[in-house]
């Protein structure tokens, strides 16, 4: 098959009302995608979730709400992880296996950059104002800076502007990723030293400049070389 698919983890929004769930992902994810010629498959945890998992040759974990932080080896701290939704930690623990088990390119985005330290054996701060680190919360612009050497970064500048839509962060890092970028106390990002897996804690797709297109680029010549 020619075609690049790339899994989606699902997101998703519950009606106050009626109590009906629907899927709700940001179009900005989509026509990333789509500008890079490839297939976006949002994948579910069903009787197909097996069989979808093989036909992706990428993942991208989005963003979104808390996750629960029995993953990494604690309570909810009076309340400071907000929203968990267990199914989708569920699905989204799967593909990250999955992922990892065959090598396959993943990009982790805002919770996505959080989902590969929780479930790979590293820990969140569970609120960032609350575990008093010195960092911008919630819709703010700041500046990451690097703090090593990687094919990725080789490419980017040493420092650079990006946005924040998160009150949590990664505490400690998964067995086998270095922290790339930081701002102050946070993690800005990381990666994996011998898998294709990277993460950035801000939203590359939303804010789109050039180190967006360097970051995403570099992700999709980790897909060509995957279906190769």
């Amino acid at each position: 098959m020619n075609q690049s698919f790339i899994g989606i983890t699902p997101r998703f929004i519950t009606n106050s009302e009626t109590g009906i769930r629907a899927v709700k992902i940001n179009m900005d994810y989509i026509n990333q995608i789509i500008n890079y010629n490839k297939v976006p498959l949002i994948l579910f945890d069903d009787e197909n979730l097996e069989e979808n998992l093989k036909l992706c040759d990428g993942f991208f974990l989005l963003g979104g709400d808390d996750i629960d932080p029995k993953y990494y080896g604690e309570n909810n701290q009076e309340g400071l992880s907000r929203d968990i939704d267990e199914y989708t930690d569920i699905i989204d623990k799967k593909i990250i296996e999955y992922a990892v088990a065959n090598k396959v390119p993943t990009i982790g985005i805002c919770r996505g950059h959080q989902d590969l330290a929780a479930f790979l054996g590293g820990s969140l701060h569970q609120d960032i104002p609350s575990a008093n680190l010195e960092h911008p919360s919630e819709d703010k612009k700041h500046f990451v800076t690097k703090v090593t050497s990687t094919k990725l970064l080789d490419r980017l500048p040493d420092k650079f502007l990006v946005n924040t839509f998160h009150h949590q962060a990664i505490k400690d890092l998964a067995p086998g990723f270095i922290a790339t970028l930081v701002n102050h106390d946070i993690i800005e990002a990381m990666e994996h030293t011998t898998l294709p897996i990277i993460s950035v804690q801000w939203h590359p797709e939303r804010h789109y400049t050039n180190e967006s297109k360097i970051i995403f680029d570099y992700f999709y010549e980790l897909v060509e070389q995957y279906k190769k």
